[in-house]
């Protein structure tokens, strides 16, 4: 389930009450003259339906950073206990354990872009027609781990106080 912590008003990140009321988001909003950079950051960071959800988990942090520049670093204390609540706060097991599966796609694609094909006996042409010959199926199984991720956030999502849930029209 992902609460909703952050709001956006006229294409801006604004603090709301819910940020004010999370203790580490709310040291983050003290902590900085200008805290809507650092704000934006974790927002982009932990919203799995967001522009930056498809960039890969190992440039996310580098592209966001370079985004939305401010006085702030990930190695203020202040952003590594909000990263960490957001992080308890925000990923399911399920929804873990896609992002854990995306970035070993992310990064077995990688190492087949990087790494050159070699024949003989300790060639690694036969592991990569190994891979080739797998794809489908780890794609197909890689897929539907992904819908029953975004299925398990948008559940979560559809609930409202008393675990009820909303009506079809809200």
């Amino acid at each position: 389930m992902l609460p909703d912590i952050f709001d956006i008003e006229k294409g801006e990140l604004v603090v709301n009450v819910t940020c004010l009321s999370i203790p580490e988001l709310k040291a983050v909003v003290e902590e900085y003259e200008d805290p809507i950079p650092a704000l934006s950051f974790l927002c982009h960071m932990y919203t799995p339906k967001g522009a930056y959800c498809n960039v890969p988990e190992e440039d996310r942090e580098d592209i966001l950073l370079e985004d939305f520049p401010g006085d702030y670093t990930l190695e203020d204390p202040v952003m590594i206990d909000a990263m960490r609540k957001l992080e308890e706060l925000t990923l399911t097991p399920t929804y873990r354990y896609y992002l854990d599966s995306k970035y070993l796609l992310e990064k077995l694609g990688k190492y087949g872009r990087e790494t050159s094909i070699t024949s003989g006996k300790d060639g690694n042409i036969s592991a990569f027609n190994m891979q080739i010959k797998s794809t489908g199926k780890t794609i197909l199984e890689f897929k539907q781990l992904e819908k029953l991720a975004k299925e398990e956030l948008e559940e979560g999502r559809s609930r409202v106080r008393g675990d009820k849930r909303k009506a079809y029209d809200q």
